[in-house]
């Protein structure tokens, strides 16, 4: 079960999850404790709930690590900055060639794209 929480996440740790997200892996995300209150939503467990509630009344960061399941699950959190980062990604996929595209997006989205009308 996660929880959603409003942190500040920044270009260079956007970066980071984006290259987790593409090679499918776990991450750790360092946050300062005024990161620990921003516009960027993710879903946290329970445990790290906590150690984020600990660390902002401490007046201290925290660094938080999502598993690969975890990264995947923020994937579908509305309002989060990962489903912007996937699409961000999925803009880049629009060059390569139809039958590699039209792959990555059956297996991301479970979709294939429109095709376009030619008119001669």
């Amino acid at each position: 079960m996660y929880t959603v929480v409003n942190v500040n996440i920044s270009d260079n740790q956007k970066q980071k999850v984006k290259n987790a997200l593409a090679a499918g892996t776990q991450l750790s995300l360092r946050l300062s404790h005024e990161d620990l209150v921003g516009n960027d939503v993710i879903a946290v467990t329970q445990s790290q709930l906590n150690r984020l509630k600990k660390a902002h009344e401490a007046g201290k960061g925290v660094t938080i690590k999502m598993s690969k399941s975890q990264v995947a699950h923020n994937m579908k959190v509305q309002g989060g900055f990962l489903p912007l980062l996937a699409r961000l990604a999925s803009q880049a996929f629009r060059f390569l060639p139809a039958p590699f595209y039209q792959l990555w997006l059956l297996v991301h989205y479970q979709v294939l794209p429109v095709p376009e009308c030619k008119n001669s």
